[in-house]
């Protein structure tokens, strides 16, 4: 596999284009904000694994690294074909899930993803409490936001309040 080379400044493109301060970006990396800033200044090469952490993070906050080429230089994208998300979960609903809502086509929808789907991605055994649901909410973000785009197409995935509901069957892991 052709390993994709990224510049330090769509780092930071990325990040205005998210509004995440480097912070943010190095708690969703799992780096610290030290190693952000040396990979972002030039003072540590982007072929490190701090670097591959941070373009995980990226990726799952739904960016899109966009190589150079004959019409101009690097630069980052929102993924196509993902929602974006207007309102971030902040509680865990005990027989719900996790609500949360996105754009989807100009229009908002709001989404539960289900308790077990959260307990599977994250492995957890008995019941954590809210913040571990919420951080592996965080941690899987990408792959939850997929879900939705593959669920949103099923009318028969949508409530009779028009909430969507992520199940198993919608998250690519789970569904093979």
């Amino acid at each position: 596999m052709e390993k994709i080379a990224f510049v330090p400044a769509q780092i930071r493109a990325a990040r205005a284009l998210l509004g995440r301060s480097q912070e943010e970006l190095a708690e969703a990396a799992k780096i610290s904000l030290t190693s952000l800033r040396e990979i972002e200044g030039h003072k540590r090469p982007p072929d490190t694994e701090a670097a591959s952490k941070i373009r995980r993070a990226l990726d799952n906050l739904g960016i899109a690294f966009v190589p150079s080429g004959p019409e101009g230089g690097p630069g980052v994208r929102l993924i196509n074909n993902r929602p974006h998300i207007i309102r971030p979960p902040t509680t865990m609903l005990f027989w719900e899930g996790i609500p949360f809502t996105v754009e989807w086509e100009g229009r908002e929808v709001m989404v539960f993803v289900s308790r077990d789907v959260i307990d599977d991605l994250g492995q957890h055994t008995g019941t954590p409490p809210e913040s571990v649901y919420l951080q592996t909410f965080d941690q899987y973000q990408g792959e939850i936001l997929d879900g939705v785009a593959q669920a949103i197409t099923d009318p028969s995935n949508f409530d009779d309040r028009q909430r969507l509901r992520i199940q198993h069957k919608d998250i690519k892991r789970f569904s093979r």
